[in-house]
């Protein structure tokens, strides 16, 4: 065994260093111990339960059906439930989770039966960062036999170098920068969604409003490769966005392209997604390695709209009630002639609040008003 253990070890470090990554490297370790799927995992908990995953396969289970399990299956996942109480290490799952629990289990019932997903699993936790686990897994399908001691063996004396060779592996090595704790609760509470890429352009944080949005399943879609666009045309526009972002991240572009905007169609037909590239730098202390690099994307629902209302006006601005009435309706769309017809002002009143408005907001064009108008919160 020690042989195997040799080479398959040399086989993991040489495809990091090559570049072709963790994931396809473990399919070496996977033919070896006869598993018809294996996995990278990093779980998110809450209190000690499972929220969400980002997950990357193969074999087995792949492309919607894992999106839906990352989305929603993850939170009835016995496996990923009992994950928390495993120490880092090599795991026989039937000894976490006994397959006829498995089988009673709604996740195996809705989900993992008609998908033909695993039943016999190694889990293999090797980092703990907060309520963040991650953890590589190899699969075998009901129908295949249950993994033996000697397949449990040759994985603990693998054991070191599956821990050195998930912490280097760029795509997942990231993942340890989700936002934790207050920040992260800051983002789940934005009305816009809003997911974090790095410089891979791997997902590594995607906020609860964007995972709503998604799940409209309306001209939106989520994978391990971040947020993607149903629409073909689109699609492409939406690589770009992040491009730039990229770009501007790393320093190779001053400002941020045009092309870092976008609008999304829904597939009802509704006001579409807009999506704004961000580009985020984390800046390293003296003597440390770079910080992380990466792209936000900010999704703003167009169905969604809240306009400001004159109340949040007149006190953000000092407006008097006229003028934040009328900076009211200027934000819901209206011309100044339909607001005199709606007040039974004339034009010239209305003309004279309006210089008072951009006086008081520092706008010199009306033009200039409509755009900070349409950027504030209802």
């Amino acid at each position: 065994m020690q042989t195997d253990v040799s080479t398959l070890a040399l086989g993991l470090y040489e495809a990091l260093l090559d570049g072709r990554g963790l994931l396809p490297a473990l399919r070496d370790v996977a033919d070896r111990v006869g598993a018809s799927g294996h996995a990278v995992h990093l779980v998110h908990h809450r209190a000690g339960r499972p929220v969400r995953s980002v997950s990357a396969t193969q074999g087995g289970v792949g492309g919607a059906a894992l999106e839906e399990y990352s989305r929603y299956w993850v939170r009835h996942d016995p496996w990923a439930q009992a994950v928390p109480r495993l120490s880092l290490g090599v795991w026989d799952m039937a000894r976490a989770v006994p397959p006829e629990a498995l089988r009673r289990s709604r996740l195996w019932n809705e989900w993992g039966k008609r998908n033909d997903a695993a039943f016999h699993a190694i889990g293999v936790p090797v980092l703990r960062s907060g309520e963040a686990i991650g953890s590589l897994a190899f699969h075998r399908r009901a129908d295949e036999a249950a993994f033996d001691a000697g397949d449990l063996a040759l994985m603990e004396a693998l054991f070191p170098h599956l821990r050195r060779c998930f912490a280097a592996e760029s795509g997942f090595a990231n993942l340890r920068s989700v936002p934790e704790g207050g920040l992260r609760a800051a983002l789940d509470a934005l009305p816009d969604g809003v997911a974090l890429l790095d410089a891979e352009r791997h997902l590594v944080f995607a906020n609860a409003s964007l995972l709503g949005m998604v799940a409209q399943g309306d001209g939106l879609s989520l994978g391990q490769r971040g947020l993607d666009a149903t629409d073909a045309a689109a699609r492409p526009a939406l690589g770009r966005a992040v491009t730039a972002g990229l770009a501007a991240a790393e320093g190779r572009v001053g400002l941020l392209p045009l092309a870092g905007s976008l609008a999304v169609p829904r597939r009802s037909g509704g006001a579409p997604w807009t999506i704004r590239a961000i580009p985020v730098t984390a800046r390293a202390a003296a003597g440390e390695a770079p910080g992380f690099r990466g792209a936000m994307l900010l999704v703003t629902d167009g169905e969604k709209r809240a306009r400001p209302h004159a109340a949040l006006l007149a006190r953000l601005f000092g407006l008097t009630a006229a003028e934040s009435a009328l900076a009211a309706s200027l934000a819901a769309g209206r011309t100044l002639e339909e607001h005199a017809k709606r007040r039974g002002v004339s034009r010239e009143t209305v003309r004279t609040q309006l210089a008072g408005i951009r006086r008081k907001t520092g706008c010199r064009r009306q033009a200039d008003l409509v755009a900070l108008l349409s950027r504030l919160p209802g």
